[in-house]
């Protein structure tokens, strides 16, 4: 069965724009304490001088991101399958930018075969699962919720507010009649 995780990772997000202004703001910082020809000055000194100046306009121009990512705890996710799935995301930018028609063939054939190795593990976990429980009907029960998105039910049923309506009415007439 699917459980729901929340990862929570931090990325820099690096692109043509923060790539150019951390070119610019390179360009504007002076370097004038570094390049001080000063015979007094250890290297050592200048060295960690310019790398935290560096350090500094790096992290200011590619500031961290905290990502939170919702993840299924998916047992049948096995490390081949991973390699497969980021083989065939690499085939999809090449086949993108490509019109050999072989390399296409190629992408749609590797589609085919990992979406079979897919269902078949799947299909094998959820073997399992089922062997391995006690209750059969509901641990199948239980696997096709998680696989149609019904694991949970709804926590206010939208015909709730319908019936109370009716109930309502249905009441304050049978109440209004009995004071005739």
């Amino acid at each position: 069965m699917q459980q729901q995780n929340h990862q929570i990772y931090t990325i820099r997000n690096i692109n043509k724009h923060s790539i150019e202004e951390f070119k610019t703001r390179l360009s504007y910082e002076s370097w004038d304490n570094i390049f001080d020809n000063n015979e007094y000055t250890d290297v050592n000194s200048l060295f960690n001088s310019f790398h935290n100046t560096y350090l500094r306009i790096f992290f200011t121009s590619f500031p961290n991101k905290r990502i939170t990512k919702k993840s299924t705890n998916n047992t049948w996710i096995t490390t081949g399958i991973k390699i497969a799935c980021n083989h065939k995301k690499d085939l999809y930018l090449l086949t993108r930018n490509n019109d050999d028609p072989n390399l296409k063939n190629y992408y749609k054939q590797y589609s085919k075969i990992l979406a079979n190795v897919i269902k078949e593990a799947k299909r094998s976990m959820y073997n399992n699962q089922i062997t391995n429980s006690a209750n059969k009907i509901k641990a199948t029960w239980n696997i096709v919720k998680a696989e149609t998105n019904r694991l949970h039910r709804p926590s206010t049923n939208k015909y709730q507010n319908s019936l109370d309506t009716f109930n309502k009415h249905f009441l304050s007439i049978a109440c209004f009649g009995q004071n005739m």
